[in-house]
């Protein structure tokens, strides 16, 4: 249960369909960018400048240089939407599945769509994850599968 962060359009960056290495359709701006691709396949098979990736992000998003893709899924997915979501800013040059792009992102596509449900898989190569995201007013549910990783214990 997670705050919802509705991104605003934005005129696409010069240069950035270069960088990313596929045309952005549309850019919307948070505290991150959200770049929505033609197809899965586009985001797929994007290998991005990271370094010039965070520039452009930090300087039309509110935030560090973090971006994000995503892209209607191909027909008989078992997934509504496919993404992506490199992070540069962050120390991260690609996150296997992250929560909080898709606080930005599940609102949009929920608005594009036309319904609260809707079921992404980002699609991290070799490994990714899948999460159901619904828009209850101001709030995104995100559900999913997580394996733990590592485990510690804060003595104070």
């Amino acid at each position: 249960d997670f705050p919802a962060n509705m991104p605003r359009r934005i005129e696409t960056p010069e240069g950035l369909g270069v960088i990313l290495g596929a045309a952005p359709l549309e850019v919307w701006s948070a505290d991150r960018l959200v770049v929505v691709l033609a197809d899965e396949t586009a985001v797929r098979t994007l290998k991005p400048d990271l370094a010039g990736l965070q520039a452009i992000s930090a300087r039309f998003s509110d935030g560090r240089g973090n971006l994000g893709v995503t892209a209607p899924a191909d027909a008989g997915r078992p997934y509504d939407l496919v993404s992506r979501f490199f992070a540069p800013g962050s120390g991260i040059p690609e996150d296997p599945t992250t929560g909080g792009y898709h606080c930005t992102a599940a609102p949009l596509f929920a608005h594009k769509l036309g319904r609260a449900r809707l079921r992404f898989h980002q699609a991290y190569p070799g490994r990714g994850g899948d999460l159901v995201c619904e828009v209850v007013g101001d709030r995104v549910l995100i559900e999913g599968s997580a394996v733990t990783v590592a485990e510690t214990r804060l003595r104070l």
